[in-house]
């Protein structure tokens, strides 16, 4: 027991650390210092679904309206979260319920990074503590199981056993029966892996088949929830068209552009940087990933950030599986050289991460109250605020993420 505290105490130490950020700042009511807005009550979205599940038991069509809920919001996922009613759960169970998921997913979300140096605790903590993963947290958001449920998916995939692949690919055909996106992780299963020819055609069988049965048992609904799905495009949100959107204030003509049209420039930038940015880049001192959970964790993750960003506008709390990617990137910069283009192309990609997470901090506290911006900057044929700014920052650093991110992506593959 000794042995195992010793090793793992930077991990032990940034859980507890984290319990009592939480707990302090709902306590002391500091939410909006940190850039979450709070929502009365506490895990709101999991009373959502507490509340949707116990009027549906009613009877009443949640996908229409939910008297249950405190907001009176409708239910926009998967009719199975409707039955949770079966296990006895309901509202009574919201503070305790969600204080254990949030634990559960720190705890994996810690254990997947496991920092080891100084330097990787302070890189864990500016993730962890970012107010984009506090916003899910504090909201007791399902994309907290959607991760520990793509953690452990990714886990059984890097085992390589066939028993084990089949069941994760049942974990991921779970996740997309509770919410839309995770089906992604379909066809992304076979970039992480370096599958033998009957692996392959298994794989590919397999998921076929979960698929096939997903749509058929759940397209109906899946074409109810496309409505439904609130597309924010406040500065909580992020998304691909969010940018183009901003650009268009004081360039409108962008906006004349179909919006299949701005998404498809907005792949094929990417793509194409990744790939001029991947012939730069040097992995040579990296043993071949493909298959390690490190790189499966890391594809997982990546997929779902882009598919998510690329559709639609979301709330921050979808950058938790950011975390995802933090333990290969950890390992390439421990592997890389000094001061070369590979290592500091991983400080970038998490200098932009923390833009992107830590921004709504700056906006909601003004700098925590020190500073109070008023100042204006012409930009273009319109007048920007320095909030908008912030935006467009925020924005930009996604846009260099996915840019970096996909190039490692690239040269990994490339590696085979």
């Amino acid at each position: 027991m000794r042995s195992f505290f010793r090793i793992n105490a930077p991990s032990i130490l940034l859980l507890l650390a984290w319990i009592f950020y939480f707990f302090f700042i709902d306590r002391y009511r500091l939410w909006a210092y940190v850039g979450v807005p709070h929502m009365e009550p506490l895990y709101g979205d999991l009373h959502a679904i507490l509340s949707a599940s116990e009027c549906n038991q009613r009877g009443i069509n949640v996908f229409l309206s939910n008297s249950c809920d405190a907001l009176g919001r409708v239910h926009v996922y998967g009719s199975i979260w409707l039955k949770l009613n079966v296990f006895g759960i309901n509202q009574s169970h919201l503070s305790i319920l969600g204080t254990a998921i949030n634990i559960l997913f720190m705890t994996v979300a810690i254990a997947l990074i496991r920092p080891r140096s100084i330097s990787q605790v302070v890189i864990a903590f500016i993730v962890l503590f970012s107010p984009a993963v506090t916003l899910a947290l504090e909201r007791g958001n399902n994309d907290l199981i959607i991760f520990i449920l793509t953690a452990l998916s990714a886990l059984l995939i890097s085992l390589r056993d066939r028993i084990a692949t089949l069941c994760g690919l049942c974990i991921v055909a779970l996740s997309s029966a509770l919410k839309i996106y995770p089906s992604i992780l379909f066809g992304t299963v076979l970039l992480a892996m370096k599958w033998r020819a009957k692996e392959l055609v298994l794989i590919l069988g397999a998921s076929a088949l979960l698929v096939a049965a997903w749509l058929i048992t759940s397209l109906n609904e899946i074409l109810l929830l496309k409505d439904l799905v609130p597309r924010p495009l406040d500065h909580y949100a992020t998304g691909a068209k969010a940018l183009f959107i901003y650009l268009g204030r004081p360039y409108p003509q962008i906006l004349l552009i179909p919006e299949t049209g701005r998404l498809a420039i907005f792949i094929c930038f990417v793509m194409a940087c990744a790939l001029w940015l991947a012939r730069r880049l040097d992995l040579s001192a990296l043993q071949p990933m493909q298959g390690s959970l490190k790189f499966v964790c890391f594809i997982f993750g990546l997929s779902i950030l882009f598919f998510t960003y690329t559709i639609n506008s979301n709330y921050d709390y979808r950058w938790i599986f950011f975390i995802l990617l933090v333990p290969y990137l950890l390992h390439v910069q421990q592997v890389a050289a000094k001061n070369t283009p590979t290592r500091r192309m991983v400080a970038l990609g998490f200098i932009c991460a923390s833009l992107v997470m830590w921004t709504e901090a700056l906006r909601a506290g003004r700098f925590f109250g020190v500073f109070n911006f008023n100042v204006y900057f012409n930009i273009g044929r319109s007048t920007f605020s320095t909030e908008l700014v912030q935006q467009f920052l925020k924005e930009l650093s996604a846009w260099m993420l996915f840019i970096i991110m996909f190039a490692f992506v690239i040269k990994q593959l490339s590696k085979r």
